[in-house]
């Protein structure tokens, strides 16, 4: 186990890519500002014209998915570095797979009983 432990440590590739994690960790903080403009003009949007700006709704999907893809990265569940490594995510080119389940509440007894 000993020995096992000191090639872990001494492998270059985990040092590199701590590296790009800490990179990463940066660029995830100001994409989460970014995200926060977006959402603040997006509400101004609405507030003053009536609806949503499309430019921003599309933006903020990528923007979406290009935070969870590094949080992917940070995560260790993928091994693909997300932009600037690779092409910026776009609306129409991104997916982000989820898997959502959804429970359906327990039937609620009626509170009249039957004569």
């Amino acid at each position: 186990m000993d020995e096992e432990l000191k090639a872990n440590i001494k492998k270059k590739s985990t040092w590199i890519r701590s590296l790009y994690m800490i990179l990463f960790i940066v660029f995830f903080y100001v994409a989460l500002m970014v995200a926060g403009v977006v959402v603040v003009a997006q509400f101004l949007s609405k507030l003053l014209m009536g609806k949503a700006n499309e430019q921003l709704s599309s933006f903020g999907h990528s923007l979406g998915i290009y935070l969870s893809e590094v949080v992917w990265f940070l995560t260790f569940h993928s091994e693909d570095m997300p932009y600037p490594c690779r092409p910026w995510p776009s609306k129409a080119g991104g997916k982000v797979e989820a898997t959502v389940v959804r429970k359906k509440p327990p039937a609620r007894k009626s509170a009249k009983k039957k004569k």
